[in-house]
């Protein structure tokens, strides 16, 4: 790359990305201001963020730094994407009151003619159930690998590349939320109540389960299926960048797929959305990225 093309020298198209959106949320906490319960504390989250993201663009422009600087500068798309979505229950039980479980079900007993969730309780037993769950717990590591495996190598404009893919896909199924708000088969009541067989595990089913019930502050999370998404976007980064691991992760995002209905926690239609949204956060990536954004912007991080 040719130093005369890039346009902003410490600017980087993952902050780009991470302040549209922001402006998004920032949008959605004034609509909702005096329906939130939020107030006080979606005030100072979002000043936070915004604080934070001119932090790291000063840091950046830091000649020499320190390591400290280097590791703040390596997980900011980690800790900012928690952070945002920490956000997201600040706002979206009051920017569209309806609940589209009922649409989202009854779309799944056309396609497929059963309820699939209630379907699968003919083979439920504590062994598949606890690797149901562990495989529905790896998807939340499961990007840092191929992530890690990047940065290792030193490859800073594949890790940039892949950091807009998984972002664009974030960023959008958040999106989608506000559009399409749903609870999932899990607690939407003519299905659960169909449900008769206790998920039963092993050692971590039970761990895993109310762990992430106490993470997820924001319930109104299935469609489209993020665990689709996220875990077919990093499919697709290691398919670009270390394909010798596909044998090993092929059966592990299956296995994902299959843990979304299994777990209750997806409708069929939810993991179809986020393949879907996946596609198109990828077209986007491949369309644009070589072609403006690496002209435009330094990669979010890089030794130097």
């Amino acid at each position: 790359m040719k130093e005369s093309f890039v346009k902003n020298k410490y600017l980087s198209v993952v902050d780009v990305v991470n302040t549209l959106f922001w402006l998004f949320m920032l949008v959605f906490y004034l609509i909702t201001f005096r329906q939130s319960a939020y107030r006080l504390y979606g005030f100072f989250l979002l000043f936070g963020l915004l604080i934070f993201q001119i932090i790291i663009i000063k840091l950046r422009k830091k000649s020499h730094k320190p390591k400290w600087i280097k590791l703040l500068l390596l997980f900011y798309p980690v800790i900012y994407l928690v952070l945002i979505f920490d956000s997201l229950h600040l706002t979206l039980p009051y920017m569209n009151p309806n609940i589209y479980d009922a649409e989202l079900a009854n779309i799944d007993f056309q396609i497929l003619g059963v309820n699939p969730t209630v379907a699968v309780e003919s083979i439920i037993n504590p062994y598949l159930t606890e690797l149901m769950y562990i495989l529905y717990f790896f998807y939340f590591p499961m990007p840092l690998l191929i992530l890690g495996y990047l940065y290792k190598k030193k490859m800073f404009r594949a890790l940039d590349k892949s950091i807009l893919f998984l972002f664009l896909t974030y960023y959008g199924s958040y999106l989608i939320y506000y559009l399409v708000p749903a609870l999932g088969p899990r607690f939407y009541e003519p299905i659960s109540s169909l449900q008769q067989v206790n998920l039963d595990g092993l050692w971590l089913t039970d761990i895993i389960r109310d762990t992430i019930n106490s993470l997820e502050h924001n319930k109104f999370d299935a469609f489209p299926s993020l665990h689709t998404a996220i875990s077919l976007t990093t499919f697709i980064i290691i398919a670009q960048y270390r394909k010798n691991w596909l044998p090993v992760f092929i059966p592990i995002v299956l296995g994902i797929f299959i843990s979304l209905i299994y777990c209750r926690y997806h409708y069929f239609i939810d993991i179809v959305a986020g393949v879907l949204w996946t596609l198109i956060s990828f077209w986007i990536t491949e369309k644009y990225y070589n072609r403006i954004f690496i002209k435009k912007f330094i990669p979010f991080y890089s030794e130097n």
